[in-house]
């Protein structure tokens, strides 16, 4: 079954990163990110990491109307932790929110 959990940042000032723990891999159960979006805004990246890997670094113009969800395919398994955030290269602070689909069994 597909979950969904939804994050909104307070203000993200220029050329800097901020990130939150969104999900958590848990004992008995299989926990796989499968979609990510975000606001539609340039200059400003979607990061997501699993414990100290980066695994996306995604410019948010590339999302549109017509696409606003990206299919992602990101395990976590027992113990793994992933964060999820932006990185702003705006001229300004931004307060984008996040989104990830994931699925869970076991």
């Amino acid at each position: 079954m597909l979950k969904w959990k939804k994050h909104k940042f307070a203000a993200i000032a220029n050329t800097v990163e901020s990130l939150t723990d969104i999900l958590a891999g848990m004992s008995g159960r299989n926990r796989v990110i499968k979609y990510f979006s975000a606001d539609i805004d340039a200059d400003i990246y979607v990061r997501i990491y699993r414990d100290a890997e980066q695994i996306v670094d995604f410019p948010c113009h590339l999302m549109t109307t017509a696409q606003p969800i990206i299919f992602a395919d990101i395990p976590l398994a027992e113990g793994q932790l992933c964060k999820a955030g932006f990185y702003n290269l705006a001229a300004g602070s931004v307060t984008p929110t996040i989104v990830i689909g994931y699925e869970e069994t076991g």
